[in-house]
């Protein structure tokens, strides 16, 4: 909890778009030291399929509102 809230399943979105990152590009999507702020562009490779490129984008998300549910994960076209 931070100030009286749950964070606990948005924070399992974001932490599976990290390993998602790393498992498809190779690397962690942010550089050590790097601050992520609220208009931090998300750079990823050309070849990778818009599908994927989304549910990386919709994990990773500075919005916890905006993240996917597990469910939605599930369910989502990037990981068919």
């Amino acid at each position: 909890t931070h100030f009286g809230r749950y964070y606990g399943k948005p924070a399992t979105i974001w932490s599976l778009g990290i390993l998602l990152h790393q498992m498809v590009c190779g690397e962690h999507p942010f550089r050590r030291g790097q601050n992520i702020s609220w208009d931090h562009q998300l750079s990823l490779p050309q070849g990778l399929s818009q599908e994927c490129q989304d549910l990386i984008r919709r994990c990773l998300s500075m919005l916890d509102l905006e993240r996917p549910s597990l469910e939605e994960l599930f369910c989502h076209p990037g990981m068919q």
